[in-house]
């Protein structure tokens, strides 16, 4: 195996959402400048975006949006 066989991408940060208005669960996925995740809603295209705190936030990895 060469090296750029072992070496596997970064996994893209991300976190659970279930999306109040369609009860559907999905994951979105941190924006390329690491400044929030944002997604939509897989039935409805209900937009999301959660901020990404520099100081911390939660621990949760798991939200509920709508």
């Amino acid at each position: 195996m060469t090296d750029a066989e072992s070496r596997q991408p970064a996994p893209r940060p991300s976190v659970g959402v279930l999306f109040k208005c369609c009860q559907v669960y999905s994951r979105i996925y941190a924006n390329h400048d690491l400044t929030a995740y944002a997604g939509h809603c897989p039935r409805c295209a209900a937009r999301i975006e959660v901020p990404i705190s520099k100081e911390g936030g939660s621990t949760s990895r798991f939200i509920s949006g709508s």
